[in-house]
Formats: C-alpha cells, structure tokens, sequence
C-alpha cells in the first residue's frame, strides 16, 4: 500500500488553511510563505518534497474560491527547474511566491544549434506576464523560456472569467532544456492540478446551488422538497465525491509514481472534461433566472472548467494501452497475501462449473449437482463461511476482507460465486437464531444440502419493503399461518428453506409489526411459479403462501422484530460490493475483445477513434466507480464508513455495468457477428446488459437510492 499519503488530520488543517488564505484574496506571496507553493520541489531547492496528495488539495482550494493566482503553474514549474543550474534562483522565487510561472503541454519546441527553440502561442490562466514559460512538447524535453523572450498580452473577453487569459507568443525564441526533470511526470501533474480545479470549483458550486434550491420557496414548498430536483441534486452530489475519489487515488498513484499512476491521471482528466463542464451547465438551470446573471458565480466555474480541460490536448489512447490500464496490478489489501493465493490454488484444483450472468440457477439435474459439489469445496476449504464462529465452522483469524479477496477471485476466474439469499440467511441465522435453529440448518448449509432464498419483495410494495401485505396469524396453539405473495423470489424453485418477512401485527408505524418465517418451500400451501426474464433465464420466481401453517420454533427472532432482521441482514453484502467492481473490469476487457475482433471496412474497430473514445469513456467511469468504491470498502474495513455510502457505491457500480455491457452489445450489433474470442465475450456483454437492470432495481431501486441520499446525506427537504 502507498507510503505517501498524509495524515488526514495534517491534510485537513493544510486544506484548512489554503482555504483561509483564498478566501481572503491572497497573494502568491502568501502562499509562499506558507510553503504552499514548494509542494512538488525538492526539500534541496527550498521545497518540501514530492507532496503530490497535498498540493491536489491547495489546487481544490483554489478551485473552490474560484482563485486568480497561478498556482498550478508554479508548483510545476519550480519542480520542473530546481536541480538546473541556471533554474535554481528562479525556482526559489517560484516557490517563495515572488515570481510567476506557466506550464504549458503543447507542441512548439525544436532542436536547433545545439540548443531549443520555441515557436508558438500559448493561451494561459491569468491577467499578467509570467516570469517563465516551462513547455512540455510531445517527445521533446522540458524546456524554459524566459519572459523577456515572449510576447505577452492580455486577450480581451476571454472565456475564463475568474482569472483571465494571457496570449504568450514565442517566435523562434531561445529556450533552455531541462534535462533533469521527469517531463512525463510533471505533465501529469500539471494535468491532475488542473482536474483538482475543476473538482473544487464543481464541489462550491453543487454546495451553492443546493442552498439555493433549499432556501428558495415555489408553489408553497421549497424547490429542494420535488423529487425531479432532489434525484438531480443527489447526482451532482454523487459525481464530487466520485470525482474527489478519483483524483485523490490519481494524486496517491503519482506521489507513489506507482506504475498506474498516469492511466489514472489520464481517466480523472477525461472523467472531468466530459461530465464537468455539462453538470456546471446544469447547475445554472437549476439555479434559474438567477443562474444568467454576472453577479451569481456558477457561470464563471462552468467557464473554469471548460479551460482546465483544455490543459491537455485531447488524445484518445490506443486499444493497448487501454488493456495496459485496466490490467495494471494495484496496490492489494495488506495481509490478503496467502489468502488470494489459497483462492487461486483451490480454483485451479477443482475445475469449477461456468458462471454466466443473469444465468444462475441451475436448469438440469446435472447442473444441480455440480454446482452443489462446487459449494461444498468453497465450504470444505474455507472459502465460503470462513466468517461464521469457530464453534460453527468458520474459519480461524478470519477478517472481513479476506472475503472480499474470495469473491474478487471468483469473479476473475468466473466461477459461481457465493449465493445471497443462503449467505443472508447465515448471517441472520448466527445473530438471530436460537440454538436449536442454529444446530439445525447450519451444518446443512455448509453440506449444501439446503439452498435458501429470501421472500420479501412483494407484488404491491416493489422497493418499498416495509409495504409487505402478507399477513401471519398465530392460533391459540401458539403456531402461525402465513397468507399472502411473495415475488422477485430468486432461487426459489430449487431452495429448500425460505426467509419470509410477515405482518404479524397492524402498528401505527409501518416498520413495526413486521416478524420474520423461516418457511420449508415444500410446506403445505406453498407454491412457487417460476417467471421467465428478458435473458430466457429462470432465476426469480413469485411464490404464493396459503395458509400455510408454521409452529413457533419457525419464528426467527423475536415477534415484531421482522425489519431489524432484514436490515441486518441486508448488510451482509457491504463489503463485496468492492469487489463486484472487478465484475466491470471484466466487462471492460471483453469490449476491448470484441473490438479487437470486429472490423470496420476491413479495419479492426479498435483502431477507429470514436470507438476508442468511447471506451476511454467507459474506462474513465469505471476508475471513478473503482477509486470511490475501494475508498468505501476501506473506510466500512476500518469501522468509519461515511454518511450512506452504500447508496452511492450501488449506484456507481450498477450504473456503471449497465452502461459498460449495453456499449459492448450495441458494436456487436452493429459490426458483428463476431467469432471466436470476440464471441465469447460478446455472448458474456450481452448477458450482463439484459441482467443489469436487475442489478439496478433490485436491493432497492436507483431511484429508492436517490431518495435515500436526498434525505440522509444531504438532507434535503421533504415536501408537503
């Protein structure tokens, strides 16, 4: 793991007081003597290092009060000149904040007499001549052009309105390499700086605009309590966190100069410039007629943000390279080690039967029986109930992440994974049950001779799960009688036990009330009707309870206790959903495949340039999706999980799969068929694009999502 992230007391009080010197019109002069601005310079030329993760955080600041100075530029730049002779005074005043730089990613540098020249016109942010220009040429070294040898002039009416724009001109002008400075990385750098702008100014704005909509009263309610408004304020507030994670595990990367560290650079860039300038556009809707007037500034960070973008010129990586990057090794949990390797040894030994998405149940009795043997080596090897009690079979030293590691290495090696409903019905099992319950249908869940599924869902409540109507009468006997319908019911046409959530009384509040059946599905009354989905799969059936009668040692739990059962079982999932994002991954990596195999007019599709942008697109949402969805799992690991994260990460994930999987059915559509490789993962794209809507609607909707971020995180009005 990384070495170089700060403490986040320390960087807190570094954001603190970046923010307190830009909200009082600062100087670069102030900076300076604060040593903001020697962040990425050398401790030896007046610096403090290569402080990446810190000077991403100045330049959010910077973004966020919507900043004038050049910051980035000299952060760059002092870096770029300390250690060459003739660039050390200069560097110095860079980072003392006495003079003033520019860094430019463009073409314009020549080899010429043995030295550099510089032919162009740069257009960079603010209302004064640099004192030095640090250009970054493709295939060239940096080189530095003094400002004597530049012509400078401010351009009237420019698009950047908080901080200006200067036209340099260099005309064949005389430049000094910088032989010693890493150009690759520093241009990195210069681009992350830009995409921390753009975050900051975006993360003031959505704050701003959400006040606003708050605050503001139409139609005898404020216009933050209309659900259209709230799902968009929820989507806004979810993209700054999703950006702040990217760009916080890019800046990380780069300090580490780990060997991802620029694909990651490159996804923020990309993430940033195709969604931050349109949700800053959106921003001025929302705000009204408010919104088209100078004196409200969302217009001036939707201007800001369109000029970060343009920090670097925009190149579409090749298909290589993008495999390179989705295929890099990251930074693995610590002491996972001997657990990933134990995983790939028992895959390797027992020829696990196919996983297929939106396929898994089994449809033959052979199938059946494979996978049942396949359950019972997850078990027999501790790859499966590995976090139960010692005393029930669980593993010894177990640690939630370790089965983080199982799932992430099932999915690579696409083999079925552990089935929900039966590790739900564990879990509740163990917190829940009595020990009677417990002695009898655990051990037979570990032989798999007991598969379960999970009857909550209801015709009439949809997400709404504590709108279940079926009703459990007790008879003076002491046992019950379940009446009513349960659908959505996955697995139920070959599961042997159900957990059913009843109404066993009528409470004034709807989550009371609530008790929770464990129902054997061959019970009298009992009837499963199994529904065939858009895939021709059956995988979710409705099943119907009529009168069925259940004694009372069939009560999980205590009477009434029903919705605290279900939400604690729900929870199980929380960790595993990091590593379903290998899920997308895979998906990437199969519409790598088949454009690869595809042609267009003879040519593979790979090699066309809107193909290729389009999954740089996909490979963009997919590092912002990794980088939150990581940063979750490690906080909810070390017990200090932020305000309902798990909405955010469900959305990312979904979303994200559905999009990624319907990008790869939609070319085979239309330049397939393909063959071979390319057929296999096209058949893989097209069974998860007509599962993922599955996957965006059940466990609670993307919409119940939204709701649920609308009020807890960002707490949002309700209506009246």
């Amino acid at each position: 793991m990384p070495t170089s992230v700060p403490d986040p007391g320390e960087l807190e009080l570094l954001r603190a007081t970046a923010r307190g010197v830009l909200a009082t019109s600062g100087t670069l002069p102030d900076l300076g003597r604060l040593g903001l601005l020697g962040l990425l310079t050398p401790e030896s030329s007046g610096g403090s290092g290569w402080n990446v993760v810190e000077a991403v955080a100045v330049a959010t600041e910077a973004g966020r009060a919507l900043s004038p100075l050049p910051i980035a530029g000299n952060l760059v730049a002092a870096a770029a000149l300390a250690g060459f002779p003739g660039g050390e005074p200069l560097a110095a005043r860079l980072v003392e904040g006495t003079a003033g730089a520019a860094f430019v990613e463009r073409p314009g540098s020549t080899p010429a007499d043995g030295g550099w020249r510089v032919s162009g016109a740069y257009a960079v942010p603010g209302t004064g001549s640099p004192d030095v220009l640090v250009l970054a040429s493709p295939g060239r070294p940096l080189v530095a052009v003094d400002r004597a040898d530049l012509s400078c002039r401010l351009q009237p009416d420019a698009l950047d309105s908080s901080r200006g724009t200067v036209l340099l001109t260099a005309d064949d002008a005389p430049a000094r390499a910088l032989p010693g400075a890493d150009r690759d990385t520093l241009a990195d750098a210069a681009v992350l700086l830009a995409c921390a702008d753009t975050l900051g100014a975006l993360a003031v704005t959505v704050e701003r605009v959400t006040r606003h909509l708050s605050d503001r009263d139409a139609f005898g309610q404020p216009l933050a309590a209309f659900q259209v408004l709230q799902h968009r304020l929820v989507d806004l507030d979810v993209l700054v966190v999703t950006t702040g994670s990217l760009v916080s595990a890019a800046a990380t990367a780069l300090a580490d100069r780990a060997p991802h560290a620029a694909a990651l650079v490159r996804a923020a860039h990309t993430f940033l410039a195709e969604r931050a300038p349109a949700a800053l556009d959106d921003c001025v809707q929302l705000s009204g007629g408010l919104g088209v007037t100078w004196e409200w500034p969302v217009h001036h960070a939707v201007r800001r943000a369109v000029v970060d973008a343009a920090v670097r010129p925009s190149a579409v990586p090749s298909a290589d390279e993008m495999r390179t990057a989705l295929e890099v090794e990251r930074p693995a949990i610590p002491g996972t080690e001997d657990v990933r390797r134990h995983v790939r040894s028992v895959i390797a030994e027992s020829d696990p039967p196919p996983a297929r998405e939106g396929h898994r149940a089994p449809t033959t009795p052979e199938q059946e029986a494979r996978l049942r043997a396949w359950y019972r080596t997850l078990y027999d090897t501790g790859l499966l109930g590995g976090w139960w009690p010692e005393e029930e079979g669980g593993s010894p030293g177990f640690r939630p992440a370790h089965q983080l590691v199982v799932t992430e290495e099932l999915i690579r090696a696409r083999a079925p994974r552990a089935i929900d409903q039966v590790q739900l019905a564990s879990h509740v099992l163990l917190e829940f049950g009595t020990a009677e319950q417990k002695q009898r249908y655990l051990p037979r869940i570990r032989s798999v001779e007991d598969i379960w599924c999970q009857l909550f869902s209801e015709p009439g409540a949809g997400s709404d799960l504590a709108g279940v109507r079926t009703r459990g009468e007790q008879r003076d006997d002491g046992s019950w009688v379940l009446t009513g319908q349960k659908t959505w019911t996955t697995d139920g046409h070959w599961a042997q036990h159900g957990l059913a959530l009843v109404r066993t009384s009528a409470e004034a509040k709807r989550h009371a009330g609530l008790t929770v059946f464990i129902v054997p599905m061959d019970a009298p009354g009992v009837e499963v009707r199994p529904i065939r989905m858009n895939s021709d799969a059956v995988d979710i059936n409705e099943t119907f309870l009529d009168g069925v009668v259940l004694g009372p040692e069939q009560v999980l739990g205590d009477v009434g206790q029903g919705w605290a059962i279900a939400m604690s079982g729900l929870e199980v999932e929380r960790v595993n959903v990091g590593a379903n994002v290998v899920l997308l991954e895979q998906l990437l990596s199969d519409v790598l495949t088949v454009a690869g195999e595809l042609r267009s007019d003879g040519a593979p599709l790979a090699g066309d340039p809107v193909v290729r942008g389009g999954i740089a697109g996909l490979l963009a949402r997919f590092e912002a999706a990794r980088a939150f969805v990581s940063g979750h799992v490690e906080r909810v690991l070390a017990g200090r999980e932020g305000e309902s994260e798990g909405p955010i990460a469900k959305l990312l994930y979904t979303e994200a799969y559905n999009e990624i999987a319907r990008y790869g059915t939609q070319l085979v559509a239309t330049y397939g068929p393909a063959e071979g490789a390319g057929a296999e993962a096209a058949g893989r794209l097209q069974d998860a694009w007509l599962w993922s809507r599955v996957q965006t609607i059940s466990g609670g909707s993307s919409e119940v999502m939204r709701n649920i971020l609308a009020k807890r995180r960002l707490r949002l009005p309700s209506g009246r």
